[in-house]
């Protein structure tokens, strides 16, 4: 198993944790409560991802067993970061080019 990194972005640091998450997430990579916990110093991940779920955002998850310990890992599939990257491009487009 790979350790998780926080990913490089040239965003401006998120400014709440389910910014923090959701900006994360947004990478593509995934995330478990040791890596929240590690990375942003988050505790209260499954609280997060509930949150995220209940704005929209499709989360996959899968309960990993790792050394005698389980634990959940999520992340976006393929499809939900197209989708969001998609609406994020027509969203910053239509700000531009709206009429004046």
């Amino acid at each position: 198993m790979t350790t998780a990194t926080a990913p490089v972005t040239d965003d401006q640091a998120p400014k709440t944790q389910i910014d923090t998450i959701r900006a994360h997430l947004m990478t593509g990579a995934s995330i478990s409560t040791w890596d929240a916990y590690r990375l942003y110093r988050i505790t209260s991940l499954a609280q997060r991802i509930h949150e995220l779920r209940k704005s929209g955002l499709v989360i996959q998850s899968e309960m990993v067993a790792h050394n005698d310990k389980r634990f959940s890992l999520y992340w976006l599939d393929e499809a939900s970061l197209l989708e969001v990257e998609h609406t994020d491009n027509n969203d910053s487009k239509g700000a531009a080019h709206a009429p004046t």
